[in-house]
């Protein structure tokens, strides 16, 4: 496992796939030499009186050019595989110091001050936003009201019902919106600092601002 904190070059080193292409022709061209140098000896060593078959000659030939194409096959997807996770890294790092949206039930409270999108996929008439304390406890509730599909900013100033500010803390934060009766199934996305990268087995994770990790697949959105 290695971390990756920052880089500055902004190009792909293809040299690894084709050192490994180049590799997997070798090894298929030994292949092929090994069998030919067993097959003139065949000849040359055969009973003239019984000499060995076209067919099974054509067919052992058949037989080894497939072997060492699919080494060849396999090597270059190896390779080509190997370069995709690299330009994955190389993706990843330029995040480094954004900031990523992920769906969540949470949100932070820092100088009185959180931030969340909320996603509408269609059209609310009527939308409210609860907010919780850890111990459950309801601190305010925000009334979005009707609302049009697409994404909005939301901002809570830490401020409960009554207008006291809330300390700064992780709170639980949910969407209930609908449509008349129906249910829009909005739901809300916090965003994250970036802070580095993480490759594990060929994969890139990002590592949050408070040490926690995403993985690429998580990310709904980079702002």
């Amino acid at each position: 496992m290695a971390t990756v904190s920052s880089t500055t070059n902004n190009s792909t080193d293809y040299s690894t796939y084709n050192v490994q292409t180049n590799t997997a022709q070798s090894a298929a061209q030994g292949i092929q030499d090994r069998f030919l140098k067993l097959l003139t000896t065949q000849l040359k060593t055969q009973d003239p009186s019984n000499p060995m078959d076209n067919s099974q000659m054509t067919s052992q030939m058949a037989q080894i050019s497939t072997v060492s194409g699919l080494e060849t096959v396999n090597a270059s997807i190896k390779a080509l595989s190997d370069n995709q996770a690299a330009s994955q890294s190389l993706l990843a790092t330029m995040m480094i110091g954004r900031y990523a949206l992920q769906q969540s039930d949470s949100i932070n409270l820092q100088g009185g001050s959180a931030k969340a999108v909320v996603n509408f996929p269609q059209s609310a008439t009527e939308s409210v936003v609860t907010i919780k304390n850890s111990s459950g406890v309801i601190v305010n509730e925000l009334k979005l009201g009707a609302q049009k599909s697409g994404q909005m900013t939301l901002s809570w100033d830490g401020k409960n019902a009554q207008g006291v500010v809330q300390p700064d803390d992780s709170y639980s934060i949910s969407i209930k919106a609908v449509n008349g009766s129906s249910d829009v199934g909005a739901s809300i996305m916090t965003p994250l600092k970036i802070s580095s990268i993480v490759m594990d087995k060929g994969s890139a994770s990002l590592v949050m601002e408070d040490g926690s990790r995403m993985s690429m697949s998580d990310v709904k959105q980079i702002i």
